[in-house]
C-alpha cells in the first residue's frame, strides 16, 4: 500500500495525466501483490462504467452547451439587469443571478464562468467596476454551478457512493441558493464601499419582457427537477429529456442552432464527457484497492482514536478536502476522496445525501483557488486579467463561500430537508 500510495503522488509530481497516476498506482499494486490477476483490473475499469446514472453525464454536458450555443445566455443578462440593476452593486447581482440559472441548465462551473464572464465581466468594467472584482465574483458565482441542480459532481459522487442522484439534485437547492445570497451581501457591500454606480430603474412592462422571453431558458431546470421529482423520469431519462428540449428551443425559438454550428456542439460535449468518463474509469480500480485493503476502515480507527464528535470529524474532513482542491480539479478529487469519505460518513451516522453536498461544496471551491483553479484560468482566458491579479481579489469571495460551506456542514438541514419532503428521506 506505500507503494501504491507514492507511485500515485510520484506520477502526480512529475505531471502525468490523473487518469495515468490513478491507473499506474492500481497496476504497480496488482504487479507487486501477485495475487491480483491484470484481468480484474480491466473488468472493474469496465464494470465501473457501465452503469445507467453514468449516461447522463454526456447527457447534461450535451445539454448545457446546446442551450449556451442556442442563445440563452444574452437574454438571461438582459433580464438580470432590468431585475436587478438600479440595486447598489446591482451588476454584480445580475451576475449571481443569471449565473445560478445557468447552473441550472449546464451543471458545470467551468462552462458557467466562460459563458457569463464574456457577457458580464466587461459590462461591470464599463459600468466602473474595479476589473478584479467583477472577475474574482463571477468565478465565485460560477461555482454554483456544480451545486444547483443538474450537478456533474453529483451524479460522479451517486454513482461512487452508490446514492441517490435525485435526492443529492435536491440536496443541492438550498446551499447553492445559500451562496448565491451570501454573495450578493458580500457585493452590496463592496459597492457601497467603492460606491459603483446603479442602473436606472426599468419600466416594469420593459422587465416583464425580457422576463417572457427568458421563459424557454427558465422552464428547463424547472423540467428537469420536475419529472425527477414526479415520477415521469429518472435523473438519466431527464437528461435525455434535457437534451431534446435544449435542441428544439435554440433551432425553433431562439434559432440559432442549425446544421453548421451543431457538429462543433456535440465534438465540445463530446471532447467534456470523454475526460470526466475516463476519470471515472480509471478510479475503479484505485476504489476497488482501497477496499480491498479496507483503508476507510484504518482511517475510521485512527480518527476514533482522536475523536468520537462527528462535528470534528466533519472539520477535519473539510480542512481536508479544501487543501486536496486546490491542486486537483473537481472530477478527479471526487473520484479518489469518496470511496474514502462515504463509508466514513456511514460509520459516524451522517445522511450520505449531506455528505455528498459537503464534499462536491469543498471541492467545487478548489476550482477558484490558485495556482491552479480551472475557473480562475477560464477567466482571465476570456477577458484578458492577469492571473495574479485575478488570484489576490478572489479571496474575499472565497472566504465568503468558505462561510457557506461551514453553514451547510453544521446545518445538515439545509441539505436533507428537500430529499426527505420529496423523497421520504
Amino acid at each position: 500500500m506505500i507503494v501504491f500510495v507514492l507511485t500515485f503522488v510520484a506520477l502526480l509530481c512529475i505531471s502525468a495525466p490523473i487518469i495515468v497516476a490513478l491507473g499506474g498506482c492500481s497496476l504497480v499494486y496488482a504487479l507487486l501483490d501477485g495475487g491480483i490477476p491484470i484481468t480484474t483490473l480491466v473488468q472493474t475499469v469496465f464494470g465501473g462504467l457501465a452503469t445507467f446514472p453514468l449516461l447522463a453525464i454526456p447527457l447534461f454536458m450535451l445539454a448545457g452547451n446546446l442551450m449556451n450555443e442556442g442563445g440563452i445566455t444574452r437574454d438571461l443578462v438582459r433580464f438580470a439587469r432590468l431585475l436587478l440593476g438600479h440595486i447598489r452593486g446591482g451588476l454584480g447581482h445580475a451576475t449571481i443571478l443569471v449565473c445560478a440559472v445557468f447552473a441550472a441548465i449546464s451543471g458545470a462551473a467551468v462552462a458557467t464562468a466562460v459563458a457569463i464572464g464574456v457577457v458580464m465581466i466587461p459590462a461591470m468594467i464599463k459600468a466602473g467596476y474595479d476589473e478584479d472584482v467583477a472577475g474574482a465574483l463571477t468565478c465565485t458565482a460560477a461555482c454554483m454551478g456544480p451545486i444547483i441542480p443538474p450537478s456533474i459532481p453529483f451524479i460522479i459522487y451517486g454513482v461512487t457512493a452508490n446514492v441517490s442522484i435525485g435526492a443529492l439534485f435536491l440536496g443541492g437547492v438550498f446551499p447553492g441558493l445559500l451562496l448565491g445570497a451570501a454573495l450578493m451581501a458580500y457585493i452590496y457591500c463592496v459597492a457601497g464601499k467603492n460606491g459603483y454606480p446603479r442602473d436606472v430603474r426599468a419600466p416594469w412592462k420593459e422587465i416583464l419582457v425580457a422576463a417572457f422571453k427568458t421563459i424557454p431558458a427558465l422552464f428547463m431546470p424547472v423540467l428537469i427537477l420536475g419529472g425527477i421529482l414526479t415520477g415521469i423520469f429518472t435523473p438519466t431519462e431527464a437528461a435525455g429529456v434535457a437534451v431534446v428540449y435544449a435542441t428544439l428551443v435554440g433551432i425553433f425559438l431562439y434559432r440559432k442552432l442549425n446544421l453548421r454550428n451543431l457538429p462543433k456542439v456535440i465534438l465540445k460535449a463530446g471532447l467534456e464527457s470523454g475526460m470526466v468518463m475516463m476519470l471515472i474509469a480509471m478510479s475503479e480500480p484505485f476504489a476497488w484497492i482501497i477496499a480491498v485493503d479496507q483503508i476507510p476502515q484504518l482511517l475510521i480507527d485512527r480518527i476514533s482514536a482522536l475523536t468520537t464528535s462527528p462535528w470534528m470529524i466533519l472539520l477535519f474532513i473539510n480542512l481536508l478536502l479544501l487543501i486536496i482542491g486546490i491542486p486537483m480539479e473537481t472530477a478527479p478529487a471526487l473520484v479518489i476522496v469518496t470511496p474514502v469519505l462515504a463509508p466514513i460518513a456511514v460509520s459516524l451516522g451522517i445522511d450520505p445525501v449531506h455528505m455528498g453536498v459537503v464534499i462536491c461544496l469543498n471541492l467545487v471551491l478548489g476550482l477558484i483557488t490558485p495556482p491552479v483553479g480551472a475557473v480562475l484560468f477560464a477567466v482571465c482566458g476570456v477577458t484578458g486579467i492577469s492571473l495574479d491579479r485575478l488570484g489576490r481579489a478572489v479571496w474575499a469571495p472565497f472566504l465568503v463561500s468558505v462561510a457557506v460551506l461551514f453553514i451547510v456542514t453544521y446545518v445538515p438541514w439545509l441539505s436533507t430537508f428537500l430529499p426527505e419532503v420529496f423523497m421520504g428521506g
